[in-house]
């Protein structure tokens, strides 16, 4: 076959989860597959890691606006290539009849659209009209497929659940180390959160509920790694009347060696989201042998976590379940160990496989 793949999103040099999905799913695919060729259309050339198989064709689309790539110059520049299937790894796909296969991550614009701008919400619809007539969509979780179904009425049949995975060798291979603690003037006991900081990451419960916890534990800081996203002015307005403030460190982004660095050596990873696509940053916690604390939330029980990493969504609850983790050194250590034997089956060469699959249908 002679696969399309919108793999625009995996130069960006700050990635997010989605960013990353389209990275890990595209890479792995490409080292799996050699029977298809792999037409990779972008924006600018793509990394040299990308181009090194024979089965790879990188078509550059130049476009010299911001907005509507996807929608209008990959839309005409895919038409001459006479493709047999389109991938779109992160939602919006191109207007085309060719057979289509879309990864939806998730639907919180549709539970809280006060959270997106305008023009997000616009992109994020005009590309949900897309599912009804794609041939196949992948979904990272159960729950997301749920809502799939309930928001759009599209049958089960048709949605493939596909977790994502974590990069073990990256992993392994970054040390953890003191320098990057004093880097960024962080101390050896904190709480650490990985995400866009942004509204609909329930940040403001998480700040409040260290702030509450911080009383007690007086040498606790709290981290917070990722880009500012929408409604980071309201978190920020936050902070700045906490009693504790000057111990919330608001890293932004971060290189992903620093932000290993810091994830291995964190006392805990939190993670409150009301609703996630997946939760990409739980695995990678995991995986460092770091305890968690997600809300208890249908898409979380998907990893079949301890009960003991769960919280209602309110202040004294998430306080609580903090205090719990940080002090009660037995449950750490049966959390961390059964955490890191359930992260061991969540490879990308599995969701790579399972993807080509759904390919082949």
């Amino acid at each position: 076959m002679k696969i399309g793949v919108d793999a625009s999103r995996i130069s960006l040099k700050q990635k997010t989860g989605t960013e990353w999905y389209a990275y890990y799913i595209i890479k792995n695919l490409l080292d799996i597959d050699s029977q298809n060729q792999y037409f990779l259309f972008s924006q600018e050339e793509l990394p040299a890691e990308f181009l090194n198989y024979p089965q790879v064709h990188n078509i550059v689309l130049k476009w010299p606006l911001k907005k509507f790539w996807t929608l209008i110059r990959l839309s005409f520049g895919l038409r001459k290539y006479n493709l047999d299937l389109f991938f779109s790894p992160a939602h919006n796909p191109p207007l085309t009849k060719l057979k289509k296969v879309i990864t939806w991550h998730d639907l919180a614009y549709e539970y809280f659209p006060k959270y997106y701008s305008l023009m997000q919400l616009l992109s994020l619809k005009l590309g949900a009209r897309a599912l009804n007539k794609s041939a196949a969509i992948i979904s990272p979780s159960l729950n997301t497929k749920k809502d799939i179904i309930k928001f759009y009425g599209i049958g089960e049949d048709k949605i493939f659940v596909i977790p994502h995975g974590v990069d073990f060798v990256k992993y392994q291979n970054i040390l953890a180390d003191i320098e990057v603690l004093n880097k960024y003037q962080i101390n050896q006991n904190y709480l650490l959160y990985i995400g866009r900081l942004e509204s609909k990451k329930n940040i403001i419960n998480l700040i409040q509920a260290w702030n509450k916890l911080k009383e007690k534990q007086n040498n606790l800081q709290l981290v917070l790694l990722g880009k500012y996203g929408f409604g980071y002015k309201d978190i920020k307005k936050v902070i700045e009347d906490l009693s504790y403030k000057k111990d919330i460190k608001i890293i932004g982004w971060v290189s992903e060696e620093d932000k290993i660095k810091i994830l291995k050596q964190a006392s805990l990873f939190c993670l409150l989201s009301v609703l996630e696509g997946f939760g990409m940053s739980i695995l990678e916690a995991m995986l460092c042998q770091v305890p968690v604390l997600v809300l208890d939330s249908n898409i979380f029980k998907e990893f079949n976590l301890n009960d003991a990493c769960f919280t209602e969504n309110n202040i004294g609850s998430i306080s609580s379940k903090m205090k719990k983790l940080l002090l009660d050194q037995e449950l750490r250590e049966d959390i961390i160990a059964k955490n890191f034997i359930l992260v061991q089956k969540y490879t990308w060469q599995k969701s790579a496989q399972e993807t080509l699959a759904v390919f082949n249908k």
